[in-house]
């Protein structure tokens, strides 16, 4: 099997480990340094899931897509943070050959909303979302550490479309190390995980805390209380569901099973605020209050928690 990994940060290159552990074809697209570091030192990955070293005579990098000249590849996984959505849709459409060709495109991203723009630019059946609750850090740019794996991740369409074109990835993956299955419920999987993001990622941030840290205190659970209830609201407010009947329902598995299994990650826009990065804030806390103004519904917590967020963003820069 050969699969493209667009986004070599912390996902795409702990993803292209699988894929390289079952001995399959991967070229990782991402940024210069990056793609210098990969092609010295090879990949590394640490972690939960044990220590793997892969060679750089086992991976291809580049910077752009053009080095991947006509080359065809069996799955295309997009792995780039959700604010570069368009700007990945439209680079894959204008500067690959992926636009002649019907391979899966599989969106291995945060937030909602990604697979809508990506069907500006492909169709709807070649469009595919993945949900991934596994916590990757990425402490060097060819070195990617494994910290959580809460559940196995799925893989579907928003669309109706038929996904029995990924059993094949789920199964390679899955072979090279972490569980994955195809889903016809992958709509009720990515509300699952804004469920779990919009709490925790954004109050790590703000409060710079591990997750399980949030769960022991009052303030911080009143908090998220509040943020998981408008999550929901909204979420029935477009027509969608989830894996539970009330927010009461899904908290009582947030705080029993979900939270536990992560308890020492630390929030993804915590590590970019650090950094200096943009966060994924607007892909997250952001769709809520953007939607819930369209519902005319009071999300003043998410509001508040973007707020902060963009200001500490902002701030680092």
């Amino acid at each position: 099997m050969k699969v493209l990994v667009f986004g070599a940060g912390a996902v795409g290159l702990g993803l292209s480990s699988f894929l390289l552990q079952g001995e399959h074809r991967v070229h990782l697209v991402g940024k210069e340094k990056t793609v210098l570091a990969l092609r010295k030192n090879g990949l590394k990955r640490r972690g939960v899931f044990g220590e793997a070293c892969f060679s750089p005579q086992q991976l291809t990098a580049s910077s752009n897509l053009a080095e991947t000249g006509r080359e065809t590849f069996d799955f295309y996984l997009i792995c780039t943070k959700s604010l570069d959505t368009e700007n990945s849709a439209r680079q894959l459409k204008e500067e690959s050959t992926l636009a002649h060709q019907k391979s899966p495109i599989v969106l291995c991203q945060n937030g909602w909303g990604n697979a809508e723009i990506f069907t500006r630019f492909f169709p709807d059946k070649q469009v595919f979302n993945a949900r991934v609750i596994t916590g990757f850090i990425r402490p060097e740019p060819h070195v990617v550490d494994v910290t959580v794996h809460a559940q196995p991740v799925h893989l579907g369409s928003l669309f109706h479309e038929d996904s029995t074109c990924l059993l094949d990835l789920a199964e390679t993956l899955s072979q090279g190390g972490i569980p994955s299955a195809v889903t016809n419920n992958i709509g009720k999987d990515l509300w699952a995980k804004m469920l779990y993001n919009c709490p925790l990622n954004a109050l790590g941030a703000v409060l710079q805390v591990p997750y399980g840290h949030l769960g022991e205190n009052k303030n911080s659970r009143v908090l998220m209380k509040q943020i998981v209830e408008e999550v929901f609201q909204v979420m029935q407010g477009l027509g969608y569901e989830s894996h539970w009947q009330s927010a009461g329902e899904y908290l009582k598995c947030f705080y029993e099973k979900l939270l536990p299994s992560t308890y020492e990650h630390e929030s993804s826009m915590l590590q970019d605020i650090r950094a200096g990065k943009n966060t994924e804030i607007e892909a997250l806390n952001g769709v809520i209050v953007r939607e819930g103004r369209k519902l005319e519904i009071d999300v003043s917590c998410n509001e508040t928690v973007r707020n902060q967020v963009l200001f500490l963003q902002n701030r680092s820069k």
